[in-house]
């Protein structure tokens, strides 16, 4: 079984992850500043909201790499389609 290489999919992330953190930086320095101001059913709603939100902001890059893994080109899933495809275009000229 070969090694799984996603050098490719992780150009963009040190950027990616700068930026991320800076925002949640940005975002618990701004909590910290208000969170006396607020009352306490207020923060524990935001903060569900917050957690909610980072774990939606999480599924596409999850999804990127669950799909990255799962389409590499000696996995058994893209052999699978590549079979497929072959057959497709060897049933398609059976039926000219």
């Amino acid at each position: 079984m070969s090694q799984l290489s996603l050098d490719k999919f992780g150009e963009n992330l040190p950027v990616s992850g700068i930026v991320g953190f800076s925002q949640v930086a940005i975002g618990l320095g701004a909590g910290f500043l208000i969170a006396d101001s607020i009352g306490q059913n207020a923060r524990r709603n935001a903060g569900i909201a917050l957690i909610g939100l980072g774990a939606a902001a999480l599924v596409p890059l999850v999804w990127g790499i669950a799909s990255k893994i799962s389409s590499r080109p000696d996995s058994s899933r893209a052999m699978r389609k590549r079979l497929e495809g072959i057959r497709g275009e060897f049933d398609d000229s059976d039926q000219e």
